[in-house]
């Protein structure tokens, strides 16, 4: 293909990734590393109450000749980071003073735990449907396809809200379990807590894989695994020499796709905890954003959300180049 073929080819996509990721990723790089603040000013204006008019004089934000508030934009560094990464001590402390909590390490510890968690149940979860399905006659295959799907289809929050109804205090697995002498509050207990969001990322992502790998189990070649049944190779010799080799890209490409959406992991926690007891490094940016109204400092913590999806695909997609290129 010639170079001028390829780079309209490619041209619309590199445009596309650039307007929706890498100008955006710029921006709150940007925005990370300053602080605006609003240019106020004294103004005295006339008051009108029921005993008459009198002046006052109030603090206002000064506008430019546009109608906009003037803003005045300075360079504070890594102040934002240290400061999600608690290694500044707290305002007012005396000096040698321990820095603050360090919310953020908190939030990366539930998120790992998170990803810990729920990837080995997606990945032999997915497969072991796939190869159920692939024993199932082709009559029954189109109903429970469509019906293991749901849960990947149904909106996250949504999703969220029916785990939360299901294990509420008066919600129906409590209940059944009360009848066997079991009474776990688990909105109330950190490990209860903890557990929903993983049990609920294992049943919405799980059949993802699983159409993934049962899509990839229709191309197995089968003179192979007739080669290997006259050679006479057990169900497992022929899962493990055969198929599996034939599924790990896919293996590959469904671990690339949940690890990136498993550090993002958002609705769960706000829907089930609210943020008690669980916090991911995604709801640690929207806290930020929200409770201390600090545009900047969110900026700070969605740049570190984003190193660390680097972090956890690069030797991931180091080792897939490396094979790629040896093959």
């Amino acid at each position: 293909m010639k170079l001028r073929s390829f780079a309209g080819f490619v041209a619309p996509s590199v445009l596309l990734m650039a307007l929706l990721l890498a100008l955006p990723l710029a921006l709150t790089l940007w925005l990370s590393v300053h602080n605006c603040t609003l240019q106020m000013e004294l103004v005295t204006v006339q008051q009108t109450g029921p005993f008459g008019a009198h002046p006052v004089t109030t603090l206002r934000a000064r506008t430019g000749a546009d109608g906009q508030a003037l803003q005045t934009c300075s360079f504070v560094g890594a102040s934002y980071y240290r400061a999600i990464l608690g290694l500044d001590a707290p305002a007012g402390a005396t000096p040698g003073a321990p820095a603050a909590p360090v919310e953020f390490l908190a939030a990366l510890r539930f998120t790992l735990l998170y990803i810990a968690g729920t990837t080995p149940f997606v990945l032999g979860g997915g497969l072991a449907l796939a190869l159920a399905m692939n024993q199932v006659t082709q009559r029954l295959k189109g109903a429970f396809i469509a019906a293991s799907l749901l849960p990947f289809i149904i909106t996250p929050v949504v999703g969220a809200l029916a785990i939360k109804w299901l294990f509420r205090d008066d919600g129906l697995v409590p209940h059944l379990l009360s009848h066997v002498g079991v009474q776990v509050y688990w909105m109330a207990q950190p490990w209860s807590a903890q557990l929903l969001v993983v049990l609920y990322g294992i049943w919405h992502v799980l059949p993802f894989a699983f159409i993934v790998f049962y899509a990839g189990l229709q191309g197995v070649p089968q003179d192979a695994l007739e080669a290997a049944t006259l050679d006479g190779a057990s169900r497992w010799q022929k899962l493990r020499y055969v198929t599996l080799p034939h599924l790990m890209p896919l293996v590959v490409f469904v671990t690339l796709i949940h690890l990136m959406d498993a550090y993002r992991v958002f609705e769960p926690v706000v829907v089930l905890t609210q943020g008690a007891f669980t916090t991911s490094v995604q709801y640690l940016t929207y806290h930020v954003l929200l409770q201390e109204a600090n545009p900047y400092k969110a900026s700070a913590a969605a740049v570190l959300t984003v190193a660390g999806i680097a972090v956890l695909l690069v030797p991931l997609l180091r080792k897939t180049w490396k094979e790629q290129r040896g093959g």
